[in-house]
């Protein structure tokens, strides 16, 4: 998988020698660098196309033949066989073939040699390797994980869950670790090490003996975690704490991890203890890629009338946090009662739906409204 921060400063590099505009798109066909930072961010059809197919080339004759595309040039990126992203060279077609190739070839060597470093300039003890697999090796070798964790014996069958700590401030990193690993319920087979600068990782054991563990482990982990918590407060530490999923197989730990960081890049909130199962369905939605959505719902983009598409962002939005409960709704919006149920009544009108009385209609009703908010 790509990295925004090695694609960034691939960049940087290739536009020392180019001045035509050159993009680096990852996996989901974001564009995640660009000479021109407005494309940052955006959808590219036809890098998603190259990734999720067995095309290497594909070219764009003429702007917006693809979905989020100008006339160019885009390229699979390769490093040992291995599909990394696409970078895309802006421009006409046959003039820029000779760079466009000329790119991809320095693209894929920078890469390379930033991969090689990096991995070179690692300590490589066992429990470095086993952290370095479980938080940065989306397809790590599951033999060589479950080895090194038999001889760190850490056993695989434990039920854990990941808590991402990250501090403001980085000096306090060694010393909130040590505060978490003295408290009494930290247990030996709990997993715990500094991350970069700013983090804490833990993998923490649940007890699956308490058969209610699914509903009470979030005072658990308060239980585990209070004299830190305590700690902090004293010493008015400013410190996050992102709750992943529950894992009992290495090779998921990656994912558990990966969650927490989602968490962290996505959900914006003032309680620090933020809980991945609370937001799973704001997960999902993100994890739809915007073409799929674009191929069901693009008709009724289209031709909805604007009022209705405003409405439906406006209501559902809210009918969604209220649980489709229209009087909470209406004082949500500080909407007078029967302006609201005019406005929701000629939106379930033009669709023909009734989310009250229907999962179905609401279902429905949910992923145009998030078709539309991301439009």
């Amino acid at each position: 998988m790509l990295e925004e921060t090695l694609a960034r400063k691939l960049i940087e590099h290739v536009t020392k020698y180019t001045t035509y505009n050159v993009n680096i798109m990852n996996e989901k066909g974001i564009i995640i660098a660009s000479c021109d930072p407005k494309r940052v961010g955006s959808f590219h059809e036809a890098a998603y196309q190259i990734l999720h197919t067995s095309e290497n080339i594909i070219t764009v004759e003429n702007d917006l033949d693809y979905q989020g595309t100008l006339k160019g040039i885009n390229m699979v990126i390769e490093i040992d066989d291995k599909r990394e992203g696409v970078v895309g060279v802006t421009g006409k077609p046959d003039e820029i073939r000779p760079v466009a190739n000329i790119t991809k070839l320095a693209i894929e060597t920078l890469l390379k040699y930033e991969t090689q470093k990096l991995q070179s300039i690692r300590r490589q003890t066992k429990k470095e390797r086993f952290i370095e697999m479980i938080t940065g090796e989306q397809n790590a070798d599951p033999n060589g994980l479950r080895r090194l964790a038999e001889e760190l014996s850490y056993k695989e069958e434990l039920i854990r869950i990941p808590i991402l700590c990250y501090l403001e401030d980085p000096k306090y990193q060694k010393v909130l670790l040590e505060s978490i690993k003295q408290g009494i319920l930290h247990k030996s087979e709990d997993i715990s090490f500094p991350l970069e600068d700013q983090y804490i990782l833990i993998f923490k054991t649940i007890d699956s003996k308490n058969k209610r563990f699914f509903a009470e482990y979030k005072y658990m982990l308060a239980e585990y975690l209070q004299p830190t918590l305590q700690w902090i407060k004293k010493k008015e530490i400013s410190c996050k704490f992102y709750i992943g999923t529950f894992q009992n197989n290495f090779p998921q730990y990656y994912y558990a991890y990966r969650h927490c960081k989602w968490l962290e890049n996505n959900i914006k909130t003032e309680h620090n203890s933020i809980y991945f199962y609370d937001y799973i369905s704001e997960y999902i939605q993100a994890i739809v890629p915007i073409n799929e959505m674009n191929q069901i719902f693009n008709v009724f983009g289209n031709f909805l009338p604007i009022d209705i598409q405003k409405h439906c962002l406006e209501l559902v939005d809210t009918l969604i946090d209220t649980n489709f409960n229209t009087a909470k709704a209406s004082e949500e919006l500080f909407m007078h009662k029967n302006t609201f149920a005019y406005q929701y009544n000629k939106l379930r009108d033009m669709l023909d739906v009734n989310p009250q009385n229907s999962a179905k209609d609401k279902w429905f009703l949910i992923f145009l409204y998030i078709y539309l908010s991301r439009r």
